[in-house]
């Protein structure tokens, strides 16, 4: 088709609606992005606060229990120096009646003077008391069947032995006893003396201090018996727990820090505990797990609430300008949709406006434009122009003899074959009237455009469209030439021209048709 055609307006490029879901995709990267950010840093900050929370309430747990460890250790030394010094003078002098005699007002005075000491007594070799810090003596009393003293008879060592809490068989309060071995000059076992350390006394050190409604401090004997505990149960004293994965844990190290569910109650707490140095006694102090996060709790719900409705805000915020976005791309996508849509109803109204509904070749009015330019562009560079004008031979014949359809159909198929024998852009083939076709060739002499012309004559004749009717018995064309070079008696405008060709397409009938022949002059010249 001839690029000289005017045609359209350069249709603006679409926008790029891809851009506009990224857009979106964007803004909801961006919205998700900040949220995450909030609820990661307030979650990071929460945690840093427990971390701080928790070490806090670590250092008071190991205070605490270092505090209790040196004065459980320091009362336990004292009471055993005393009995170990009531030891001393029962065997310098050898148990003597007068030494006993003058032990019981000394027995008598230590206990007076100790708030935590219950009792002190000598017992003999059979158990029998010998002496002791009570106000009345029972000379019927024995001991024989105590843990304690048994220990003490079958084993040689004269260490001082902290025994587990037992019931006071003079006063009926709990104790904890405090022995030593008593030896004879000759080695032998001489007897058993006995300090006893009163159970509420030790309580009454360990409820003084702040450990919340469900910590719990314990003190313990090398081999995990319970020798005290708040809160106090009478249950527990004498409780072993060496068997306790707690224990266990608590034997690792010295003195340290822990975090376990307890073997009594379950309560998981965090457990700070140090072995003494002087009596192998274990004290730990329990602070409960709910109680030390109790204040970190309820900051990190207010926060974490604060975050939520900041979160909820941005998420609002954020979906409406995600809607925004999404409102303003589907705005210009149906804006474009219409554009588009509009533009080609245009495109189509301009193709039908130039081209011919039948065969799809330009029709009269495209001609009339492109011989126009086509005339004024050769004239300025004397250049030539031509044009064919064919006709269909015996077209009324043939479609009185086929019918209006079959004719149709036979122009189209012309059309077709007159479209294909041209080759350059700026040639034009279009559709005059009924069954009129017409060739313009710029830049093209008489004799190129007979070349031309015959070609497109003999390619009608080849399609072999069937013509009864016709003396060639197919379809075949008639065309007359006439070219524009500039010269003197040559058409000079589009009207001469075409009338020029219209003369010898007229000579061309008058021939015997299926022929071209062009005017030069007076006489007619076949194609």
């Amino acid at each position: 088709m001839p690029a000289a055609l005017p045609r359209s307006p350069a249709t603006p490029a679409p926008p790029n609606l891809p851009d506009k879901d990224r857009s979106v995709a964007s803004a909801v990267l961006f919205v998700v992005l900040v949220a995450l950010l909030l609820v990661a840093s307030n979650v990071w900050l929460a945690w840093r606060a427990r971390d701080a929370e928790w070490q806090q309430a670590a250092d008071a747990a190991r205070n605490l229990t270092h505090a209790v460890a040196q004065q459980t250790d320091a009362m336990f030394a004292e009471v055993g120096r005393v009995v170990g010094s009531v030891v001393y003078e029962l065997e310098r002098s050898e148990m003597a009646p007068d030494a006993l005699e003058r032990l019981q007002p000394l027995l008598v005075t230590h206990v007076a003077q100790s708030e935590h000491l219950h009792g002190m007594f000598v017992f003999g070799p059979d158990g029998r008391w010998l002496v002791n810090s009570q106000p009345v003596q029972n000379p019927q009393a024995n001991n024989a069947d105590r843990a304690y003293f048994i220990h003490h008879r079958d084993s040689p060592s004269t260490r001082v032995a902290i025994g587990k809490p037992i019931v006071s068989r003079s006063s009926g309060v709990w104790i904890i006893p405090v022995s030593r071995r008593i030896d004879d000059a000759e080695g032998h076992f001489a007897g058993v003396a006995l300090a006893t350390i009163r159970v509420d006394y030790v309580l009454g050190l360990l409820n003084g201090l702040q450990i919340g409604d469900k910590g719990a401090i314990a003190l313990l004997l090398g081999d995990g018996t319970v020798l005290a505990r708040r809160p106090f149960f009478a249950e527990d004293l004498g409780r072993s727990l060496s068997g306790t994965p707690l224990f266990q844990m608590l034997t690792q190290s010295r003195a340290g820090v822990a975090t376990a569910p307890s073997p009594i109650d379950g309560v998981r707490r965090l457990v700070g505990f140090e072995h003494t140095r002087n009596n192998g006694l274990l004290v730990t102090v329990a602070l409960a797990e709910d109680e030390v996060l109790a204040q970190w709790r309820r900051s990190a719900s207010v926060q974490a609430l604060g975050i939520l409705l900041l979160v909820v805000v941005i998420g609002l915020a954020g979906g409406g300008v995600i809607q925004a976005i999404r409102h303003r791309r589907d705005v210009e996508r149906d804006l474009t949709a219409a554009r588009d849509a509009l533009v080609l109803a245009n495109d189509k109204l301009e193709h039908l406006a130039e081209h011919d509904g039948l065969t799809g070749l330009y029709n009269r009015r495209a001609y009339d434009q492109h011989i126009a330019n086509a005339m004024a562009r050769c004239r300025r560079s004397r250049m030539p122009v031509s044009i064919v004008l064919f006709d269909v031979d015996f077209f009324k014949k043939y479609n009185d003899f086929f019918g209006h359809l079959s004719g149709d159909e036979c122009l189209r198929q012309v059309a077709k074959a007159l479209d294909a024998s041209v080759r350059r852009p700026e040639d034009m083939v279009a559709r005059y009237g009924g069954e009129e076709f017409v060739i313009v060739l710029p830049e093209t002499d008489a004799s190129g455009a007979a070349l031309v012309a015959s070609a497109a004559r003999a390619a009608v004749r080849a399609l072999q469209i069937a013509h009864p009717q016709s003396p060639f018995e197919c379809v075949t064309v008639s065309g007359g030439l006439a070219c524009c070079d500039w010269t003197d008696g040559a058409p000079d405008n589009a009207q001469d021209l075409l009338a020029s060709a219209d003369a010898a397409l007229y000579a061309a009938k008058q021939a015997g048709r299926n022929t071209v022949l062009s005017l030069a002059g007076p006489g007619a010249r076949a194609a």
